[in-house]
């Protein structure tokens, strides 16, 4: 088969390159091959209203609210969001505005705080339960070393927001600036696709991790600790950017008790490498040896029980991916 055709065999799947493997193969198919089309033939038809039904244009944003698509204070588009991924994004922007645009501590954490308010869950989630975690966040408990106090001074959020900039700091000292997020794009050993992700900092040598509190909308909150070592899956992820950017990466985990910067031995990175790369040549075997998307989420294991994705989704959606797999 040539490499033309290899390549349009995968675009009839609507997967057009490989990213972080985090996900099982059969959710990630599922993503690319059944939902992200519905999703962008929704937005086409809302781009061109003047054109459409109102039919059209009432079925597209049924679309988008099943999907749980809406945009956040920034305007970027969200999909089934929960508190922890609006929390990471607005630490995040905190040390972006700070570290990236010499925005004012006090600035820059209002800008945050507008981003966390911002959230919007889908409409199958628990609001009540969701509601106390945002709440949570911004509630205070702490003392400025993260502590639980009988006269708090600091919230899980601020603590949070703060340690994120002093650990990209640690793990950026000597480097004359601080560059943000860039796109990396290449191919890997022995893959038809090429390889995207996302670098943090510094063109892929700097990774942020935020880790928050657990059971946080109950009154006994426990403190996510932070990690001996990089967790596998972020060893994965910083393994692709070692590869595409020839650049040792470092890792930095923030939580409200302070913050570790990791650096990986070239072991390590081998390791996460290999792993990806088999993981990608298997998806793309996979898509090689099926004619229709229906076909090849049947040849994968959904893995219902896997901590990301399936959790959040829309039960409706839900419900129509196991029902492929049951036929």
């Amino acid at each position: 088969m040539s490499f033309q055709s290899i390549h349009k065999h995968f675009n009839k799947h609507s997967y057009y390159w490989h990213s972080q493997p985090s996900l099982p193969d059969g959710l990630t198919f599922f993503n690319k091959g059944v939902l992200r089309p519905e999703l962008a033939a929704a937005y086409q038809v809302l781009a061109n209203q003047s054109e459409r039904s109102e039919k059209d244009i009432a079925n597209a944003q049924a679309v988008l609210r099943a999907n749980g698509h809406y945009k956040d204070s920034l305007g970027k588009t969200i999909t089934n969001d929960n508190p922890n991924m609006i929390s990471g994004r607005a630490a995040q922007h905190y040390a972006d505005q700070i570290l990236l645009n010499e925005m004012t501590p006090g600035d820059a954490y209002s800008e945050a705080l507008n981003m966390l308010h911002s959230f919007q869950g889908g409409y199958w989630r628990d609001k009540e339960q969701d509601d106390a975690v945002i709440a949570h966040r911004t509630t205070l408990r702490y003392s400025v070393k993260g502590e639980v106090a009988k006269e708090p001074t600091a919230c899980e959020f601020e603590l949070v927001c703060s340690n994120a900039v002093d650990g990209v700091r640690e793990a950026t000292i000597g480097d004359n600036r601080i560059v943000g997020e860039v796109e990396l794009f290449g191919r890997l050993p022995k893959c038809a696709l090429k390889y995207k992700g996302y670098p943090d900092y510094q063109e892929g040598k700097v990774e942020l991790k935020t880790q928050w509190d657990g059971k946080a909308y109950t009154d006994k909150p426990t403190a996510n600790s932070l990690p001996k070592d990089i967790k596998e899956l972020h060893l994965y992820q910083i393994a692709g950017y070692w590869y595409l950017s020839g650049i040792i990466p470092k890792i930095v985990y923030a939580n409200r008790m302070g913050y570790r910067v990791f650096e990986p031995t070239q072991e390590q990175l081998e390791f996460g490498l290999t792993r990806i790369i088999e993981a990608c040549r298997r998806r793309e075997r996979l898509m090689l040896a099926a004619d229709t998307t229906e076909k090849l989420l049947r040849l994968t294991d959904p893995q219902w029980s896997h901590i990301f994705g399936w959790k959040d989704m829309n039960p409706e959606l839900l419900h129509r991916a196991k029902k492929i797999w049951s036929e």
